[in-house]
This record gives structure tokens, sequence and C-alpha cells, in this order.
């Protein structure tokens, strides 16, 4: 069997640098995307790239233009190489209330949800057979990234405590969680949107607090009910990525 192979795009982030590892001790191979090579902009240049690198699947996670998505669904879908997207519950304004299932309208309020919600229109469009993921915010037990414990670590170093809401409910998943459903979703093909969000229904506070024991961090959490949202997502089609497994109390 010819070991699978994955282009990847947005490697200096933080969603596909975990998902290269899951797929590489799956034992396939994980080629990054190098914008200085292949310029996003050159539509024949993004062509003859993923023709040459051949690969199973191209998962797109970086950022770019929307008719950088747009092209490379549509190539994908010309070519058969299967294409996955990470979108994000950034598509969700904060005046809706979750937990929303994959037939809820979004309706964005800032620049990055409009942009993440204009990227999943084209690609769809471009390429009917592609798979779209919305991802909640991203926690692993480390302080470096751009990710959850590292954001409240530093809210901790600047102020001295950390006042989060009980009221305050937010679509979340461990990092390699989600490395390890994206790798489910490339490794069948799979289509069509879909929603990766751990969090069973636990407040932040409560999610804080659990960190605060995991990590032995120190954090001085104090609860509020300042911020009052619920983004939460629901897709029981996907295996399960509980953050109440990983914190111990479930």
């Amino acid at each position: 069997m010819v070991p699978a192979r994955f282009l990847i795009t947005g490697m200096n982030g933080t969603v596909a640098p975990a998902l290269a590892d899951e797929l590489r001790a799956r034992g396939g191979t994980v080629v990054a995307w190098d914008r200085a090579a292949v310029s996003p902009d050159d539509d024949l240049a993004v062509e003859r790239h993923i023709r040459a690198t051949a690969p199973t699947a191209l998962v797109h996670c970086g950022m770019g233009d929307p008719r950088w998505a747009e092209h490379l669904a549509d190539c994908c879908g010309r070519i058969g190489v299967g294409f996955l997207f990470t979108s994000s519950v950034s598509v969700f304004g904060p005046h809706q209330t979750g937990p929303h299932d994959v037939g809820a309208v979004p309706e964005p309020c800032d620049d990055y949800g409009r942009y993440k919600l204009e990227c999943e229109r084209r690609v769809l469009v471009a390429n009917p057979g592609a798979c779209v993921v919305r991802l909640g915010w991203q926690i692993a037990l480390r302080t470096d990234g751009n990710q959850m414990v590292e954001h409240f670590m530093r809210r901790q170093s600047e102020q001295g405590h950390i006042e989060v809401s009980t009221a305050w409910f937010q679509a979340c998943s461990f990092l390699d969680d989600t490395a390890r459903v994206l790798a489910d979703l490339v490794a069948r093909p799979s289509r069509g949107l879909h929603h990766l969000d751990g969090n069973p229904g636990w407040d932040m506070h409560r999610i804080v607090c659990a960190l605060n024991r995991a990590m032995d961090a120190g954090w001085n959490v104090r609860p509020t009910e300042d911020l009052r949202m619920n983004n939460l997502m629901r897709d029981g089609r996907l295996p399960s990525s509980s953050i109440e497994r990983r914190l111990g109390e479930g």
C-alpha cells in the first residue's frame, strides 16, 4: 500500500503542526505549503504544485485571501484530491445563542468571522465534495502558542488574577484531540460541514479552574458574570473529543 501523503497550509499556526504530527504518527508523509516558493496568488503555480506533490489530501489551515481557499478546493476537486478546510466557531456572532448545530445560520459580527464564512461558502461551491470543519478555542497544557492556556497564563502574569465568567460557554477542544479528529476525517473521505467542539457544557470559569488544577499553575481565578455568551457547537457524527475526560472530572 502506498503511504498517505498530505499537503498542509498554515504550518506556522496552531492546528496545522499538531495535525502534521498526528498524520506522521499514523505513517503518513506531510508536505508543508511554502508560500515563498508557491505564491497563493499564482493560480497556475498553485495547481502545478498540487499535481507535483500528488497528495492524498490537502488540508487548508492557513490564512489568506478567500480566493486562495476557493482555488485550492477547485483544483482538488478536479484532480481528485481530498480537501479539508478548517473554519471557526467565530462564524457565529456573540448575539447568537448555542449550542449551534450544523444547520444553524451563522451571523458573524467581526472581520475574522466574516472571512471564515466567506471561505466556507467559496470552498463548498467550488468543490461540493470538500470537508469544512468549524473549530473552537484550542487547548494545550503548555504555555506557548495561540491557545487557551497561554492566553490565561498571560492574563495572570499581567493582572495578578484571572476574572472569568460563569455565564460564558465557549466552544473548545484539546489540540491533540482536534488533530486526531481531523486526521480521521482526511483518512476516509468526508464531505460537507462539520462542528468539532469538545465542551459538553462547562462554563469558562469551571474550565479555567480545571486547567489551573491540571497544570498546578497557581492562578488566582475569580468568578464573574460580566460576559454572557454561548457559542457551543454540536455534531454527533464526530468521535468524542470531550474536555471532561481530559480534565479529570468525568
